[in-house]
């Protein structure tokens, strides 16, 4: 079964060309990027949907219940390689009323996790579960934890693969079950919690000082 994409944008693809021809006219790319782009030889994936997790979210033993998408993912491909990736906003709806919110481009990167991705991917075609039954690509971020996983979304299950240099008790590119996952980052949550609750503590001390 193939692992598929879902509700994409309709002008999504048009607004991204316009954008990366003005980027490229004006020579505004990220460094990094390991060849030369060339609009004429420049192509995209489909873009899958980006979700976002909060740390108190996670904290409270919710993960994917409480994702919230935030943009949509694109993967640009030169020489057969993807060699950068562009973020388009999520476009939702807007107040009652009002019309959608229309697509806005949100930037162009380069980073480990475009070619991580890739890799994911691989892993995720060669699992059975893939094999007998469609699956919805999606991808997951916790910025607090540092994780960010492939998120395929299935009719009655969810299957998580870790990306990059993911937290401890994690290895990328294997399969994990949400519970698996919520399980594994326990401490890194409790951690990050304490780190930022001492910070915060910290600051209200300096601006009582600062009022005497």
């Amino acid at each position: 079964m193939p692992i598929t994409l879902r509700n994409i944008p309709r002008q999504g693809a048009a607004r991204l060309v316009a954008h990366l021809t003005e980027l490229l006219r004006e020579k505004k790319f990220p460094s990094g990027i390991p060849v030369e782009m060339r609009l004429e030889e420049l192509s995209h994936s489909e873009p899958h949907p980006v979700f976002y997790v909060p740390l108190d979210a996670l904290a409270g033993g919710k993960l994917l219940d409480a994702a919230r998408q935030t943009s949509w993912r694109y993967l640009l491909v030169q020489d057969d390689a993807a060699i950068a990736e562009a973020e388009l906003s999520a476009g939702r709806p807007g107040a009652k009323g009002a019309g959608a919110k229309p697509l806005e481009f949100l930037g162009l990167t380069q980073g480990p996790f475009t070619a991580a991705t890739i890799e994911a991917l691989g892993a995720a075609e060669r699992l059975p579960q893939v094999a007998a039954a469609d699956y919805e690509l999606r991808l997951l971020k916790v910025p607090a934890v540092y994780l960010v996983a492939l998120w395929l979304h299935g009719a009655k299950d969810d299957i998580l693969i870790p990306m990059g240099d993911p937290p401890r008790g994690l290895k990328k590119n294997r399969p994990y079950t949400e519970a698996a996952v919520i399980k594994a980052l326990r401490g890194i949550v409790e951690q990050t919690r304490r780190f930022q609750d001492e910070y915060a503590e910290n600051q209200r001390k300096r601006g009582r000082k600062k009022k005497r």
